[in-house]
């Protein structure tokens, strides 16, 4: 696979500041990468995205609104910063989560369901698309109450709204046997994806592996996203605490991507 549909989320380099991210990424021959709100704290941000345009540097997304089922005025308010800071920025795709699991999964999904479809027309005068990522279903009572693709496809079925996509998370999904027919099913609605290789056994969840060192079934999957027409990125995203911990290794972490990432 061509390096230039390789992208970094920031997340992944986690120790590293914006800044380092552009300067490190750029030189590895990174070309997109997902950014994280909590690392753009303090960034004039008029001044990154020169940077970003300077470095050759797309946004493939802004990492992360929603956690409507919390408040749907909260999120609501949140997500007008959000898509503020992801226009400011050039991100085409802002992701958003659902929130965990309060009081019961139906009330849960009402929440849900008012709360993406008001901040839909919000990004509706961006441009920009709120891409709903499902997790896996570990994270049912701390982050989503989306634990498939089918269910995320579901919720946008429902909505039926122009400014609403699919961020479809690899690592979150891989072990779903309807996922091949989900991505079918999603189509030209993948708006971003991101990925990452499962440990066997995995041990928390921030344990992560890096491509081919996992049990997930990733370049199979790509392969399947491929066939869908889509032409964007594919973000690595990894959450490890192993791996985060060691600054000094995450050139090495990225050079192993990027070999990977080659033999797709």
């Amino acid at each position: 696979m061509e390096i230039s549909r390789l992208a970094i989320s920031a997340i992944t380099t986690q120790r590293w500041s914006a800044w380092e991210d552009l300067k490190q990424y750029q030189a590895v021959g990174i070309r997109a990468m997902g950014l994280w709100r909590f690392k753009l704290d303090g960034v004039d941000l008029v001044q990154y995205r020169r940077a970003l345009s300077d470095a050759g540097i797309t946004v493939t997304n802004l990492c992360f609104g929603g956690q409507f089922t919390l408040g749907v005025e909260e999120a609501l308010e949140d997500g007008r910063r959000a898509l503020d800071q992801a226009a400011q920025l050039a991100a085409p795709v802002l992701l958003v989560i659902s929130g965990p699991v309060r009081e019961t999964l139906e009330q849960s999904h009402g929440l849900l369901m008012e709360g993406l479809g008001r901040l839909a027309e919000e990004a509706t005068k961006y441009q920009i698309t709120l891409a709903l990522e499902a997790l896996h279903p570990m994270d049912m009572t701390q982050w989503t109450i989306i634990p498939t693709v089918n269910n995320a496809l579901d919720v946008l079925d429902g909505l039926n709204h122009p400014a609403l996509g699919l961020m479809l998370d690899l690592y979150n999904s891989w072990w779903d046997p309807a996922l091949p027919q989900a991505i079918q099913r999603a189509g030209p609605r993948i708006r971003s994806v991101q990925f990452a290789d499962w440990r066997a056994p995995t041990r928390s969840f921030t344990d992560r592996a890096l491509p081919g060192t996992g049990v997930a079934n990733l370049s199979q999957l790509i392969h399947g996203i491929e066939a869908t027409g889509y032409g964007g990125a594919y973000d690595l995203e990894i959450f490890s605490d192993e791996l985060w911990s060691n600054p000094d290794g995450y050139p090495a972490l990225l050079t192993h991507t990027i070999q990977w990432w080659r033999g797709v």
